[in-house]
């Protein structure tokens, strides 16, 4: 893992437009809230469709020469991250008529507490494990021709590679934990919102890219 990481650190540096899709994604958030402040389903689909396109964008730039994007690529990797991320709103839709239990529901407050952050633990790593086996997919595309069976396989190697992924996912996770909590105690602002953009990219696409290209992964 420490030699992925490595590649991750050495590869990021000498791209330095990586620096604009997290910014993207921060744009994201407020056209979303501005465009469809009324409405929770549209603000979850506008969410989806922009979120695939910043990762999108991301990893065009990973994977180029990270300085330009090629626009059928990018349309492609659009794809491959939409469809997935989609599914966030099927989940949402799910979990949140649990959430609402907790925080409504006659019980204590620890116990509501621990239901609501459950809740919002499995929904953040579900977004990293769906932006991850998106990444794969993008990573197998010359494999066919087909968008969905590319997904099959990008899916089939994450779950191949749990054993890789699931620290790696999750340790991304609480990295962007602390880190955003240690940003908005020591420096409220913009650079907690952009570090809730940075880190997920980091951990669900350069991570599994450059894990693929190390051949740390078997193929599934």
């Amino acid at each position: 893992m420490s030699k992925v990481l490595t590649d991750v650190w050495e590869r990021a540096v000498r791209r330095p437009w990586l620096l604009v899709p997290p910014l993207l994604g921060m744009l994201v958030q407020n056209v979303v809230f501005l465009v469809a402040s009324g409405s929770v389903a549209v603000q979850m689909a506008l969410t989806s469709a922009l979120t695939s396109a910043v990762a999108a964008v991301f990893a065009e730039l990973w994977l180029g020469d990270g300085w330009s994007a090629d626009p059928a690529r990018l349309l492609d990797a659009w794809r491959l991250y939409f469809i997935p991320y989609a599914l966030l709103l099927v989940f949402g839709a799910v979990t949140a008529p649990v959430a609402y239990w907790s925080l409504h529901a006659d019980l204590p407050r620890g116990i509501a507490m621990s239901v609501l952050f459950g809740v919002i633990a499995l929904g953040k790593l579900s977004a990293f494990a769906l932006g991850a086996g998106s990444s794969l997919a993008l990573v197998r595309r010359p494999e066919t021709e087909r968008t969905l069976d590319a997904l099959r396989l990008g899916f089939s190697t994450l779950y191949k590679n749990a054993a890789f992924f699931a620290p790696a996912l999750l340790g991304a996770w609480l990295f962007e934990e602390a880190c955003v909590y240690l940003a908005r105690t020591l420096a409220p602002g913009l650079l907690g919102a952009y570090l809730t953009t940075a880190i997920p990219l980091l951990g669900c696409v350069a991570i599994p890219l450059e894990a693929w290209r190390a051949g740390r992964l078997s193929k599934a």
